[in-house]
């Protein structure tokens, strides 16, 4: 018979096979690493984008509703002032007409209306940015108003801020109905 001789046995793994075994091993966890990794970046973008997003909305309907009624608007130097009949409190002012002013501080839009503090809307502006508007057709009596506004958004911790514009045009509906209605 051919008998294998006691010392060329096998019992286990030799040291090739455990160095290959570890290679492969250390394949398999640098991949998936790296797949965590990827998937943390895209979780905070998305979550970047949401944020923008939501103060995006936040703000045109804010600045929308309360300008598509407004009685008169006037702008200078940052700050919007928006005079309408409001229902309901708004900017620290009573239900009635009042004149609202809307400006951007530090990060953050804010309002106020006569001598009350200031309200802070919502903040993601870019710092030393300025609240930005055209009345139009012309400012001695705007039936239209553009806004424009600079955003910031962050990726995360330590991650360069990015820079978003923003221009939106809003009518001033009760100053178009009135032009509607009367004759020429």
């Amino acid at each position: 018979m051919n008998a294998i001789p006691r010392h060329h046995r096998s019992r286990g793994f030799s040291l090739v096979e455990w160095m290959v075994a570890l290679v492969i091993g250390l394949i398999l966890l640098a991949g998936a690493l790296q797949v965590f990794l990827a998937h943390q970046t895209t979780y905070r973008e998305t979550q970047r984008w949401a944020r923008l997003q939501e103060t995006l909305a936040f703000v045109t309907e804010y600045l929308t509703r309360d300008l598509r009624g407004a009685e008169g608007v006037h702008w200078s130097d940052g700050e919007l002032r928006v005079t309408r009949d409001r229902r309901i409190d708004w900017c620290g002012a009573d239900p009635g007409v009042h004149t609202v002013r809307y400006w951007i501080e530090d990060d953050a839009l804010r309002c106020r209306s006569s001598t009350m503090h200031n309200h802070e809307l919502i903040r993601g502006f870019r710092p030393g940015s300025r609240l930005e508007a055209a009345l139009l057709p012309d400012a001695a009596d705007p039936t239209g108003v553009r806004i424009d506004l600079v955003f910031q958004s962050h990726a995360g911790e330590g991650a360069n801020p990015r820079t978003h514009r923003l221009s939106f045009h809003v009518a001033l509906r009760n100053r178009v109905l009135a032009r509607i209605q009367s004759p020429p």
